[in-house]
């Protein structure tokens, strides 16, 4: 991937506010992986990890 997606922004936005990977996955009716790919896909076209793991 090599540009941020709608979905992209939006499953990071959410892991921001909810807290968590697993609360915003419940949150967007995603599997817990789904979102971490989504975020990792995203890290990797700004070129920086958003959240401390």
């Amino acid at each position: 991937m090599s540009e941020f997606t709608l979905t992209g922004l939006r499953i990071v936005h959410r892991v921001a506010t909810a807290g968590s990977f697993t609360r915003a996955a419940e949150q967007l009716g995603y599997t817990q992986s789904a979102v971490s790919r989504q975020v990792a896909a995203m890290e990797a076209v700004a070129g920086a990890p958003f959240f401390d793991r």
